[in-house]
């Protein structure tokens, strides 16, 4: 069950703790760009492809996924468990375990994940420099 009053301050911890996580006082433009990418994506593609996404290890390196995966590992992973986010590799079969054996909880989850996306976007631009 999602109850809407509470997407706000729940995304506000996770922009609190990836910023703790990464030792960073503010949400620089690389981060708002990737934050702001992850909610496009989901939008998009879904929760199963941004997954997928962060946990590749193909030759799709770069300076955007090098900015891009930290951001989404810590938003996805905090998700599925606040206080002790899951690596990429988990966090894929995490998702995907929950899309193949429990769809209604996967579509839930989603729609979720979108919910908080808009207020990630709100208060990474809050703690952007």
């Amino acid at each position: 069950m999602v109850n809407p009053e509470q997407m706000s301050l729940t995304a506000h911890q996770h922009i609190q703790t990836y910023l703790s996580i990464s030792a960073k006082t503010a949400i620089d433009k690389e981060d708002l760009n990737a934050i702001l990418r992850l909610s496009q994506h989901l939008r998009v593609f879904g929760l199963l492809s941004a997954a997928a996404y962060v946990n590749q290890t193909n030759a799709q390196e770069g300076r955007v996924r090098s900015r891009t995966v930290p951001v989404w590992k810590s938003l996805l992973g905090q998700l599925l468990d606040p206080q002790n986010p899951p690596s990429e590799k988990e966090l894929r079969e995490a998702i995907v375990n929950m899309a193949k054996e429990e769809p209604e909880k996967y579509i839930a989850t989603w729609r979720k994940v979108m919910m908080l996306s808009n207020y990630w976007n709100f208060w990474a631009r809050a703690y952007s420099v």
